[in-house]
């Protein structure tokens, strides 16, 4: 069960999302991790711009997808940005307590630079695509070999009342 949809008028989305995020500085590492920019590791209440602004974005998409998934509602747990410079990476990992992982790429340089899931073929990704997967599977964003920066924003997702 991974989707990936292609969101519409990405280009300027995304250029005010960068604008957005760009006003947040806070290097992440830990032992197998080495993020450039991230909010993850702030508190919850610290002012996000960019998530109502994205959260309108991404609500139609997230609708469809709850079809999909013959679901009648869903909602977003919690959400996050990364921003992965030269030599720098996210280990393999799952998302524990939610039902699916979503992953928006706002900057995605090169298809190499897209996430990994493990035992998963290669995924063809591209700036604008919103990834979504089971919270337990493994995955990972490789080693940034380029020079060129990637920016994703991640939330976990969850969906409920089946019909049919």
């Amino acid at each position: 069960m991974i989707f990936i949809t292609k969101t519409k008028d990405n280009k300027e989305v995304n250029k005010k999302l960068l604008k957005l995020i760009n006003k947040i500085k806070n290097p992440y590492s830990e032992k197998e991790s080495n993020i450039c920019n991230t909010d993850w590791s702030l508190p919850r209440n610290h002012n996000r711009d960019y998530l109502n602004y994205f959260f309108n974005f991404i609500k139609p998409y997230m609708n469809e997808l709850a079809v999909k998934l013959y679901s009648k509602d869903w909602k977003i747990h919690n959400c996050w940005f990364q921003q992965y410079s030269k030599s720098n990476y996210h280990k393999w990992h799952t998302h524990p307590e939610t039902n699916f992982t979503n992953v928006y790429f706002v900057e995605l340089p090169s298809e190499s630079l897209g996430t990994e899931i493990f035992n998963c073929e290669k995924l063809k990704l591209q700036e604008g695509d919103l990834l979504t997967f089971p919270g337990y599977f493994y995955h990972r964003s490789p080693l940034n070999k380029t020079t060129k920066r990637k920016t994703i924003i991640s939330f976990n997702s969850s969906f409920s009342n089946f019909y049919k």
